[in-house]
């Protein structure tokens, strides 16, 4: 009893597929994709929304790197997993819907690229947040990277879920947001 003060850790101890990245804007996770495609050329990034897509491959095409590097998840199929390694480059806002897509690979680990200026970390306070990290000394160019982090985002994704009644599509992770948590 005495070394289970705090309760039981297996639930705690979960370990979940995605380790998340996280940067202070989208230009340094731009550029941080950039330098992850250039040491492994078997990355295939996964896009959630069109416009997110749209905006990468210009960026990829400015840095002279294949925009075939890039592809949305409408577009995904398993045979473009074949060989390469998946790094998705923002969350959906519904982790239900993260799962029913990674739920038939074959990875022990999927990276997620993320920036705090997105819409899905603004909701939850994200413009507080960043003039505190910059106080601190963090580099824009540094990502935080902590199991804590990616349980963060769960939780976050979880509680977007309890709003939603009937989900719309959208382009973007804004238009998403602003079509589905009318509060947004």
């Amino acid at each position: 009893m005495l070394f289970n003060l705090f309760g039981k850790k297996d639930e705690e101890a979960e370990e979940h597929v995605f380790v998340d990245r996280a940067y202070v804007s989208t230009e340094a996770k731009l550029k941080a994709c950039v330098e992850f495609a250039k040491k492994e050329p078997a990355v295939l990034f996964i896009c959630w929304f069109a416009d997110t897509a749209a905006k990468f491959r210009e960026f990829f095409r400015q840095q002279s790197l294949d925009e075939n590097l890039i592809v949305d998840t409408h577009h995904l199929h398993t045979s473009k997993l074949i060989g390469k390694t998946p790094v998705f480059v923002e969350h959906y806002p519904l982790h239900t819907k993260e799962i029913d897509l990674i739920k038939n690979w074959d990875a022990k680990k999927i990276v997620v690229y993320s920036a705090l200026d997105e819409p899905l970390f603004r909701h939850f306070g994200s413009d507080k947040i960043i003039p505190l990290i910059k106080m601190i000394g963090m580099k824009e160019e540094e990502a935080i990277e902590h199991k804590m982090v990616t349980k963060s985002i769960i939780n976050g994704q979880e509680k977007i879920a309890k709003l939603i009644t009937f989900e719309q599509s959208a382009a973007s992770q804004e238009e998403w947001m602003k079509k589905n948590i009318k509060k947004f």
